[in-house]
Formats: C-alpha cells, structure tokens, sequence
C-alpha cells in the first residue's frame, strides 16, 4: 500500500475571498441597520444583526490553517494540526478546481465536515502528485457486492 503525505497551509486566494465576503456582508449588514433605524424602525433594525454570525464564520473560515492530508490507498486521514495525535479519517471530495489551487471538502467518518484550500504555491514541489491522489479512484472495500458475479443466474 502506497502512503502519501501532502503538508500544506490555507491557499492566500481563499482567505482573501472570503474576508471580502466577510467585509461584504459587514458592510451590508450595517448599510441596513442604519437605514433601518434612520426610518425609525427599531425593532426590524436587529434582523441586521444576522449578518453577524456570517462575519464570524467567515473569520474562523478563512484563518491561516496548518493541514497534513495522508492518502492511504483507499482512505484520506487529516491531521490538523500538523502531528495532532488523533488524525480522522475519511473521504476527500472536489468542490472547485482552479488549477493553481483547489477548493475540497474533507468529509470525516462521523463528524463535521471540513472544507480544505491547497494551492500549489504552498506545496509547489508536491503539487502535481498531490492532484494525482486526489483524482485517483478509490478502492471499493470487499465484500459481498465485490465477490458477486457481474451476471446473475439465469
């Protein structure tokens, strides 16, 4: 079984999307409250308040991340941080691919998912095998599906 392991840290793009998108929605949350609030409606004026919890997102979203993915045959497993002691495993699937950086979503078995930015200027030497494993196929786990005839019986 062949082991690869890809370190690499929050693609720079990334992070600069989505605080644009943070600041955005900042902007237009406060944009709203105001005009709200200039109409003398107060009560509707905290429903700008939800843009809130979006910037906060988008704060924890787009933070510098350090990210170890291991590609084990047929198994992704994530260690973040670097060297965490419990890694988790599972399944790694394309969101966007934009040639110089890709967008994935790291999907563990049993938890939340987790939405991962490499790019190749922060693993320019391991980049092309890096896209290599994320586009192999998978191996099927045997079992009764993998040892049933292709043809049924007659």
């Amino acid at each position: 079984m062949s082991i690869s392991r890809f370190e690499f840290r929050t693609a720079r793009a990334w992070r600069r999307a989505v605080f644009v998108l943070a600041a955005l929605a900042l902007v237009v949350g406060a944009l709203w409250a105001f005009t709200l609030l200039d109409r003398g409606e107060t009560r509707l004026a905290w429903l700008a308040l939800a843009a809130l919890p979006l910037v906060a997102w988008a704060t924890h979203a787009g933070r510098d991340q350090a990210v170890v993915l291991r590609d084990e045959g047929g198994c992704w497993w994530l260690e973040t941080p670097p060297g965490a002691a419990r890694p988790l495993a599972g399944t790694l699937r394309i969101a966007f691919d934009f040639g110089n950086w890709m967008l994935l979503r790291f999907e563990p078995e049993g938890g939340r998912q987790r939405w991962l930015a490499p790019s190749h200027a922060d693993m320019p030497e391991a980049w092309l095998a890096f896209r290599r494993a994320v586009y192999s196929p998978r191996i099927a786990p045997a079992g009764l599906s993998a040892q049933a005839p292709a043809d049924p019986p007659a």
